[in-house]
């Protein structure tokens, strides 16, 4: 079907203004039936549309979530620690509030770094780890990085600190691995039971 259009530009005069417009087609509004996208036209990044996303692009969630949890428990520890303070001291109300505001704020950053800093000790070696193994989404690797960031985390206080920074990671990662398998497996049964009815 071929689309035929047409422009209407108006020729007016300061003279002359009885003058009609002029019809001029234009040639930008005109298409041949041969000229058909079979195709989308849309540009899609790569990766965008996959049901899962890898390790490397989850990392940046994780920290950020695990950030906010270390500032939220710190918070709430400043608040406590610099509640105690105010009520010992019993000064005035200035200088109760500096005291308050000064825990929250050591409390909340030291914390929420900590936090931070292991799980990105964790991606860091998540990632190398799913590169190296080709592997995705293994318990293996997720147990080798959890101790390796206890291990690595620890590791400037002192042997004894290191072995228990690594059994510490090991521990936290082999119960999460094995919760959030529990809770796959449920999953592949739960999907499986209602594909069999369908």
């Amino acid at each position: 079907m071929r689309m035929a259009a047409t422009n209407m530009l108006d020729l007016n005069d300061d003279n002359k203004g009885d003058k009609k417009g002029v019809l001029i087609p234009s040639p930008y509004l005109k298409h041949g039936s041969q000229v058909q996208h079979s195709q989308s036209e849309y540009i899609f990044i790569d990766g965008v549309g996959s049901k899962q996303r890898g390790r490397f692009e989850m990392c940046f969630i994780e920290i950020g979530t695990w950030y906010s949890v270390g500032a939220t428990i710190g918070i709430m520890r400043g608040v406590h620690c610099g509640m105690k303070i105010v009520l010992l001291n019993k000064q005035t109300g200035t200088y109760n509030r500096t005291l308050l505001l000064n825990s929250v704020l050591k409390h909340g950053s030291s914390i929420s770094e900590k936090f931070g800093t292991l799980v990105v000790y964790y991606s860091i070696f998540g990632i190398i780890l799913e590169k190296t193994r080709g592997q995705k989404d293994d318990i293996y690797n997720n147990i080798i990085a959890g101790t390796s960031t206890g291990l690595l985390y620890r590791s400037t206080s002192g042997l004894r600190s290191c072995g228990i920074g690594g059994l510490l990671g090991f521990s936290l990662t082999a119960i999460y691995s094995l919760i959030s398998s529990r809770i796959k497996m449920f999953e592949d049964i739960r999907e499986t039971i209602i594909h069999f009815k369908n």
